[in-house]
């Protein structure tokens, strides 16, 4: 139970840091956005694409059932 407890965290880190990077190369976190900025643009991205994964699997699922 702990080991996929620990693969869920490190999913949700690999994720957050794929937002962070993606809005970095992006243009929507540069050299004059604020840490708080920062953190709601990698939280919001983060929300989303866990979302869409979600949303994605759950059809893929009702289609093969």
């Amino acid at each position: 139970m702990g080991r996929i407890i620990s693969y869920i965290i490190y999913f949700i880190i690999a994720v957050a840091l794929y937002i962070l990077i993606k809005a970095a190369f992006i243009g929507d976190i540069n050299s004059s956005t604020t840490i708080g900025n920062a953190a709601t643009e990698v939280k919001t991205g983060t929300i989303n694409t866990l979302k869409n994964i979600s949303h994605d699997a759950s059809s893929v699922i009702k289609q093969n059932p």
